[in-house]
C-alpha cells in the first residue's frame, strides 16, 4: 500500500512538473479604452410599426385566401374574389366600345364622301355641319365607353386583393364562399422587417434622450441588440410621469408582441478602460485579473464598475492593449508560466 501511495504522489507531481515546464494553457483577450455609460435596464415592447386591416374594393365572393401565418411578397394576391356577373358586364362594355368605334368609323367615311358633294356643288354646307356634329358625338361616345370598360377591368383587377408591402396574415376576417361587399374586411396583415420597441422613460433621463442616439436591448435570452431612437414625445405623460420613447431595430430573431429591456443610459458616456467579463476571477476578499508578461501570468487587482454586454469596467494597473486571460485563469498561480491557445 505505502509503495502504491508513493508511485501515485511521484506521478502527481510528474504531471505537475510536466504542466509547470510547458506552461498552462490559456486563451487571452484585450484589455480595451472605449466609451461607456451606465445603465438602467427599464421593461419594454417590440411591436410592429403597420398592422393593417385589409379591405376589398370590390363586391364579390371569396373564392380563396391565404393562410395565417403566411409570409407575403408586396404585391402578392393574398385573397381572391369571384363575380357570377363579371363575363356578362364585360361583354356588354366590349360591345358598346366596338359599337360606338363602328358608328365614328361611318361618320368619319360620311364625312369624306359629304366633302366631296360640297364641292361639287351638289349638298349644302348645313348636312355637312350635321355630320360634324355627328363625329364629334361620336367620338365621345367612344372616349365614355372605353373608361367605362377601362374602370370595369380595374374593379375585376381589385377582385384579386394583393398585399400592400411585404408582411404576415395575422388573422382571416373572411372565409372561403362568403359574399363580401366594397369595405368589408378580408384578413389582417402586419408589415414584415419593420418593427420599433416602445419603451416609457423615467422623466429624469430626459437629457439622455436624443433623436438618432443608439442604445441597446437585451432580449429575455440575454441576447443585446443595437436600436435607434427614432422618435419620442417631449412630454411627462401618466401618472409615471415617463417619456414615450420609439427605437427603430432590425433583428430576424425579435417578434411583435416580445418583451425586452432597453439599456438606458443614466448619464452621459465617459472614457474607461474595460475587460471582458470572464476575465475576472472573483474571491471574498476582491476581484482581480491576470495579464500575460513573458508567457507568465500577473495578478492585477481591480475594482469593477459599469457594465456594457460582455464587458466591464475595470480600475487597476491595466493599459488599452494589455492581454488578459478570459480561459484558464480560475486555477492559476501569480507568476505562473501559461501557454496562449487559440
Amino acid at each position: 500500500m505505502f509503495k502504491l501511495l508513493f508511485s501515485l504522489v511521484t506521478l502527481l507531481l510528474s504531471f505537475n512538473t510536466l504542466a509547470q515546464s510547458t506552461g498552462a494553457p490559456v486563451k487571452i483577450a484585450t484589455v480595451q479604452e472605449l466609451m461607456m455609460a451606465p445603465v438602467r435596464k427599464v421593461p419594454a415592447m417590440v411591436e410592429a410599426k403597420f398592422v393593417a386591416t385589409i379591405k376589398t374594393e370590390s363586391r364579390g365572393i371569396v373564392k380563396e385566401i391565404v393562410e395565417v401565418g403566411s409570409m407575403i411578397k408586396k404585391g402578392d394576391v393574398i385573397a381572391h374574389l369571384i363575380d357570377s356577373q363579371v363575363r356578362h358586364r364585360k361583354d356588354e362594355l366590349n360591345g358598346a366600345v366596338k359599337g360606338s368605334q363602328a358608328k365614328l368609323t361611318f361618320l368619319k367615311s360620311e364625312n369624306t364622301r359629304l366633302n366631296g358633294l360640297v364641292a361639287k356643288k351638289l349638298i349644302s354646307n348645313s348636312e355637312l355641319e350635321q355630320n360634324k356634329s355627328d363625329f364629334i358625338s361620336a367620338r365621345n361616345d367612344l372616349i365614355q365607353a372605353k373608361a367605362r370598360l377601362k374602370q370595369y377591368l380595374d374593379q375585376v383587377e381589385k377582385l384579386k386583393v394583393k398585399a400592400p408591402y411585404d408582411g404576415i396574415v395575422m388573422q382571416q376576417l373572411s372565409q372561403p364562399g362568403q359574399l363580401l361587399n366594397a369595405g368589408d374586411d378580408v384578413l389582417e396583415f402586419m408589415q414584415a422587417n419593420n418593427l420599433e420597441v416602445i419603451v416609457n422613460i423615467p422623466f429624469k433621463y430626459k437629457s439622455q434622450i436624443k433623436t438618432s442616439a443608439v442604445w441597446q436591448i437585451e432580449t429575455t435570452d440575454g441576447q443585446l441588440i443595437d436600436a435607434k431612437i427614432k422618435r419620442f414625445i417631449p412630454a411627462a405623460t401618466g401618472r409615471s410621469h415617463t417619456i414615450e420613447v420609439h427605437l427603430t431595430v432590425s433583428a430576424d430573431n425579435l417578434w411583435s408582441g416580445e418583451a425586452v429591456n432597453v439599456l438606458v443610459p443614466t448619464q452621459s458616456k465617459k472614457m474607461v478602460i474595460a475587460v471582458p467579463r470572464d476575465a475576472l476571477v472573483i474571491r471574498k476578499s476582491g476581484a482581480y485579473v491576470y495579464t500575460v508578461v513573458a508567457e507568465k501570468s500577473h495578478k492585477v487587482d481591480v475594482i469593477t464598475g459599469m457594465a456594457q454586454g460582455e464587458l466591464i469596467e475595470v480600475k487597476g494597473l491595466l493599459s488599452s492593449g494589455d492581454s488578459v486571460i478570459i480561459r484558464g485563469n480560475e486555477r492559476l498561480r501569480n507568476d505562473q508560466s501559461v501557454k496562449i491557445i487559440e
